[in-house]
This record gives C-alpha cells, structure tokens and sequence, in this order.
C-alpha cells in the first residue's frame, strides 16, 4: 500500500493520514511503499510535520520508498512525476533511511522525461544516499 499526495483535507477525517495508513498496514499485515515526495507535497499543502509523518511508519513495515518531482508553480504543490528531485525532498529521504534503514528506492518520473543522463544523475543520488546509509549502519 502507498500513502497517497493530496490536495484537499475533509472535516470528518478523525486520524492523521500517518496513523491511518500504519493502522492499516497493522491490520492487514501489509507492507508499505512510502512515498517521500508524497509525504513532502502533503506536509506543504495541509501543514504537517512530515518527520512526525516518517516516525508515525514502523520500520518494519517498510517494503520500498519512492521519490519524484513536483510542480510548486500554483497555490499548492502538485505530484507530477515530471521534475528532478527537489532537495528538501532529499533531505527528508535522508531522513527516511536513517528511520528505516536501506529500503530499495524507485524515483517515479512520468512525465516531461528527460534526457537518460538527467535520469541516471538522480539514480546516482539516490545510490548516494543508500551507500551511506550503508556506511552508518556499519
């Protein structure tokens, strides 16, 4: 199961999406593929906390963490697919290793695609990321 971009909250929701998709995940026995774009669009669109976001997951129920590109020229962040990483997403990806230790990466880009060097450039950082993740646990 992933955790999902959004752009509108609704009144009746009771629980923060965080707990709702480790309760889930819980109940269901369910592994988790933890977006962290998608976790960084919310946390800007709603004003969540998405390190709060990130220690609300369980280690153990990470599966697979996917990265992408987003769209900030409106009102709100959009989920595109279609842009480099942006480094506040790094960041939180970095942050996201260190909670859940070296979980296999995807970066999504669905859109706009560019050149293959541009793909492999982020396909290095990402490895960059994981190697030291790596070198921390060791």
């Amino acid at each position: 199961m992933e955790n999902v971009s959004s752009y509108l909250t609704f009144p009746e929701s009771t629980i923060p999406e965080c707990e709702f998709v480790a309760a889930v995940a819980a109940r269901t026995g369910c592994r988790l593929l933890v977006d962290v774009n998608n976790i960084y669009v919310n946390a800007r669109n709603h004003g969540i906390d998405a390190d709060a976001y990130l220690a609300a997951i369980p280690p153990a129920m990470v599966a697979e963490i996917h990265l992408a590109g987003f769209d900030a020229s409106g009102p709100c962040l959009v989920d595109t697919h279609g842009a480099p990483v942006a480094p506040e997403v790094w960041s939180l990806y970095e942050r996201a290793l260190e909670r859940y230790g070296r979980v296999p990466t995807l970066i999504e880009w669905d859109t706009d695609i560019p050149d293959f060097a541009v793909l492999q450039r982020e396909a290095a950082t990402a490895q960059s990321y994981l190697d030291a993740c790596l070198a921390v646990a060791a």
